[in-house]
Order: C-alpha cells, then structure tokens, then sequence
C-alpha cells in the first residue's frame, strides 16, 4: 500500500487548537537543523545498509550520559542487539556515536508501528540540540500547521491532518504535504507548541495515489509517551 522511503507536554484539544494553525517560520525551522541526526545501518558485513534521518529529543534533566533520538522502525530493522555497531548515529558536527538500544515495535504490522527509540552510547554535549515533543490527543482532528527538515531538506508552510483513507494507521498516523524523498524517513515533523519550537511526529514516507502527500507518525500520549520516558530515565542514569 505504500511506498517507503529509506530513509513532557501533554496539551488538550482546546489548547491545541490555539496553536494549531500557527506557521513555522522559516529561520525558526531552519534553527532546528543541529537536532536532525543520520540514522545509518549496515547489512551483516556487507557495503549495503540504509540512511535515515532522526531528532534529538529533550525532556528529563539536561545532564545526560547519552541521547535520546526518535526515527522510524524500517531505518533501524538492521540493528541487532548482538551487533550493535551495525547501526551508528552521525551528528551535525559529522561524529559519529554508537548506539547501545533500540526500542521498537515488533513486527512493524502497519504504519502506525513505524516507530523507534534510539538510546546512543554518549551525549553529544550540546543540550540545546535537544527539541521537545508536542503530544498528539488521539481525538484531535483540527490540521496542524508544521514544517519538515532534513539535513538538506527544509519545507515549510505545510499541513498535518488525519486522512480517512489511511485504514491501518490507528490514532498515530497522518498525512502531510511537506514532501519525502529517499533518505527522508524519520526526518521531525515540527511544529509551534506554545510558541516554541516542538516535534511532532516524524516522517515515514510517500503514499502511492494520494496526489504526492506523504505518511507521517505523530507522538501520542500512550506507547510511544512510556518509551520515551523510560528510556530518558536511562540517559540520566548513573551520571556523576
């Protein structure tokens, strides 16, 4: 049904709906560009693997012993925990940083699934790097007015709605024409939450006969909100 490309704050609807409609400038967009990560994995030992985008998420306590980073499942389906520097993660600066957890639905059924946590090995030492996620109310249905970037991809002025032709993607998934191409998947998704810059869901890729628009996954308050908490509460873990 589709074709993928490789790539708290909690709100009520009525406040959501004070901030929906807001556009993302430009330079406010263009200043989350240091929070987009590459995502790469390698095929067993091969030279074949995939490069995906990522956001660098906050929340927790500034001080850290690692990252917390959210993409999607199908850029990370070659990570093996026995392996674990199959998948690394390169920053802004082009470091690269190993990854020691990947938290993701299993099976990855239908899109709404497509989804993953990365907790990487180090900090990156740059907390301001670190964007907050404007949660998605499962009833909300009021369009979003968001912008998506990738480290060489910037769209603004674009939409995030539900769709009812979407039929496998539960409350999470969305549909937004911001655009995708390969090596956009897991690419942020952003959005003004109570004017500050947030991330509201990721992108998963183009959807074939839907006139160009694209899928996205958005932050509910349910799985995916436990996952990032929990695995925040390790980043924090075991710091001096």
């Amino acid at each position: 049904m589709f074709r993928i490309a490789l790539i708290g704050l909690f709100f009520s609807a009525a406040s959501a709906m004070a901030t929906d409609n807001l556009p993302v400038p430009r330079d406010v967009a263009e200043g989350a560009s240091s929070s987009v990560v590459d995502v790469i994995c390698r095929v067993g030992t091969t030279n074949r693997g995939s490069r995906s985008r990522g956001v660098i998420l906050a929340g927790g306590s500034d001080t850290r012993r690692a990252e917390v980073i959210i993409t999607t499942g199908h850029g990370v389906r070659y990570y093996n925990s026995s392996q674990p520097r199959q998948c690394w993660v390169v920053d802004a600066f082009g470091t690269q940083h190993d990854i020691i957890s990947v938290i993701r639905p299993q099976g990855m059924n239908s899109s709404f699934d497509d989804w993953a946590i990365i907790l990487t090995e180090d900090d990156f030492a740059h907390p301001e790097w670190r964007l907050p996620i404007a949660w998605s109310a499962a009833d909300q249905i009021t369009p979003r007015s968001v912008a998506l970037i990738g480290r060489d991809h910037l769209v603004t002025d674009c939409t995030l709605q539900q769709s009812d032709r979407i039929v496998d993607g539960g409350q999470r998934v969305r549909i937004h024409d911001c655009g995708s191409r390969h090596g956009l998947s897991g690419a942020p998704i952003l959005t003004l939450e109570d004017g500050r810059l947030s991330v509201v869901g990721v992108n998963v890729g183009r959807v074939t006969g839907f006139d160009g628009a694209s899928i996205a996954v958005v932050f509910d308050e349910g799985l995916i909100a436990a996952t990032v908490e929990g695995t925040l509460q390790r980043a924090i873990a075991q710091v001096d």
